[in-house]
């Protein structure tokens, strides 16, 4: 996370306590040390969203962010997703196939055959 923070010239003392801010908001800050294969896959999501996160963008586009987790890993991920991009102001627009995650947005809009429309939930 620290190689993209200094990209844009900011020093790398800088992007280090950035990238620990940030992995400590998706709750891994006691695993900045290890490797991705020493991490679960919910583990990995955290830190997709930590890195997505570096550069305060005004909008994040996700897709399927939950697909190689269990339905309880996934719908954590959904939620800290939820959180972390909510308290930093951060838009998202989340695509998935997941009926499950949909309670999880603020507005839901269905793509057929090319066409968006909002669907009634129950």
């Amino acid at each position: 996370m620290t190689v993209a923070a200094t990209l844009g010239g900011g020093s790398r003392r800088a992007a280090q306590a950035d990238a620990l801010a940030l992995l400590d908001a998706v709750g891994l800050a006691d695993q900045a040390h290890r490797r991705p294969a020493q991490l679960s896959g919910g583990q990995r999501q955290r830190v997709n969203i930590a890195r997505a996160l570096v550069g305060e963008p005004a909008l994040l586009l996700v897709d399927e962010p939950t697909s190689a987790l269990d339905h309880d890993r996934g719908a954590e991920v959904m939620e800290l997703l939820r959180t972390v991009t909510g308290e930093r102001g951060v838009g998202t627009v989340v695509v998935t196939h997941d009926v499950g995650h949909l309670r999880a947005g603020d507005r839901v809009v269905s793509c057929r055959d090319g066409m968006l429309s909002e669907p009634v939930l129950n």
